[in-house]
């Protein structure tokens, strides 16, 4: 199997072999996945570790840090007969624009069936452009979500963070979540 190296912000998962294919579980928080192969596993993981870090942003909460597998932590999967192999997981790239759209609907109190009919559009629609892993975005649809809201839409074009600030991030206990 390939393996991820473990470096800063790389979540442990406990990756098994099945008779259909590869199976992990998160070491640290709630998750799990399956899929064919390695190859389909690890971007199903990145979305995983993406999704817990999301989730507790959006609750206010501060994301335990990744932490290194120890034994205790396979002993489960050893009992059950398994010998998992322990791959470290980066999060997978999330859009600015949904989760701002996300979080603008919870600031609202609004759910996505009202937001759907404030803009007039299936809910499969709002669903998508919530969807983190979405970055297709139109300015049509940008506009059309501010209007629903009732704010005003802002676009910003930032420089780059300097080298100095992505080192001082990256030695930080956790990743930037500024979104």
């Amino acid at each position: 199997m390939a393996r991820s190296v473990q470096s800063a912000f790389r979540y442990p998962f406990a990756v098994v072999r099945t008779a259909t294919g590869v199976s992990a579980g998160a070491l640290q928080f709630p998750a799990m996945a399956t899929a064919a192969s390695m190859d389909e596993l690890l971007p199903l993981l990145e979305q995983q570790v993406a999704l817990y870090l999301l989730d507790r942003h959006l609750e206010g909460d501060t994301p335990q840090p990744p932490k290194a597998a120890t034994p205790s932590d396979l002993r489960d999967y050893e009992e059950e007969g398994d010998t998992p192999e322990v791959v470290y997981v980066q999060p997978a790239p999330m859009s600015v624009v949904s989760v701002a759209i996300e979080r603008a609907l919870r600031e609202e109190g609004l759910s996505q069936a009202e937001m759907a009919r404030r803009m007039n559009v299936p809910r499969s629609v709002v669903s998508r452009i919530v969807n983190p892993f979405y970055f297709g975005h139109s300015s049509r649809t940008l506009r059309s979500v501010a209007t629903a809201l009732g704010r005003d839409l802002h676009v910003s074009i930032d420089r780059p963070e300097s080298r100095s600030d992505r080192t001082r991030r990256e030695d930080a206990s956790l990743p930037n979540l500024t979104f």
